[in-house]
């Protein structure tokens, strides 16, 4: 056995032998993270972008064509070189995954990105639903704006997750029980496998937001090239779901009638 905090020793036969492994260690190590995983992850975004749509942001006004130097959130010392026309970034999470995506796309935004656009007010030129989506983090594969009969909303999926992440209005106390619904843009998250809303308390005309993610979730699925990989199982637990109130059971009863009677066969006629 090697004594590590024993004094270098070149009479010691093993020792060569362990600074050979070491050094292919590494090495294996450096090419795997900065040749072989950019490759893979490059592929693969390249990959998904005909089945994963998303949003595309306008495009900035000219005079923001320049670097500016973002500091980091975790190291005092260290700032990066953003630009928010071209949304490029010289952190390392943009550098290996991010930059694959189309121009002008959201998924572009790394965490430097969505910092400067916030705070230099750039955001203020997109919509607000944008704005909120920038605010959160970009963690989805897809983004989905949809009109709904009373607002709107953005949906971030992906076609291998259940959860499903929802921006829309919230409403406010001038606002109609019907709407349409003119309070802040917020989150909403719903796990669509138990046709459940975590995390909080679900969004306004949920029921029809329901119906429109189940569209868009089969859809979705149905061109998604690795079905294998698609969830399967309706026991999975990724949250505790809220209580559910009389209304949001009386609710979810009534959809599944719904849904019951757009399946039912037609029935046997009487002799």
């Amino acid at each position: 056995m090697i004594d590590l905090t024993a004094p270098a020793d070149a009479s010691n036969p093993l020792w060569p032998w362990f600074l050979t492994l070491l050094a292919i260690g590494i090495t294996a190590w450096l090419i795997y993270d900065f040749v072989l995983a950019p490759i893979w992850k490059r592929r693969h975004i390249l990959e998904s972008i005909p089945y994963c749509p998303s949003l595309l942001l306008p495009t900035l006004p000219i005079e923001r064509d320049k670097t500016i130097l973002v500091p980091s959130h975790k190291m005092i010392q260290l700032s990066y070189r953003v630009n928010l026309m071209q949304l490029t970034c010289s952190c390392f999470r943009f550098r290996r995954i991010r930059r694959f995506y189309p121009p002008n796309d959201i998924r572009r935004l790394c965490r430097h990105l969505r910092k400067e656009l916030l705070s230099s007010g750039c955001a203020q030129q997109f919509d607000e639903l944008t704005r909120g989506v920038i605010a959160s983090r970009l963690v989805d594969g897809c983004y989905v704006r949809e009109n709904l009969s009373n607002s709107e909303m953005i949906l971030g999926f992906h076609p291998r997750s259940s959860i499903v992440r929802v921006y829309t209005y919230r409403k406010s106390q001038l606002d109609p029980p019907g709407g349409p619904y003119t309070g802040q843009v917020d989150k909403f998250t719903y796990n669509h496998r138990q046709d459940l809303w975590i995390y909080g308390e679900p969004p306004p005309n949920s029921d029809e937001i329901i119906g429109v993610i189940d569209t868009i979730m089969t859809a979705c699925r149905a061109r998604y090239p690795h079905p294998e990989k698609l969830p399967q199982s309706r026991g999975e637990t990724l949250a505790t779901p809220i209580p559910e109130t009389e209304a949001a059971t009386a609710a979810r009863m009534r959809r599944e009638r719904i849904l019951s009677a757009g399946k039912s066969t037609t029935p046997l006629q009487r002799p």
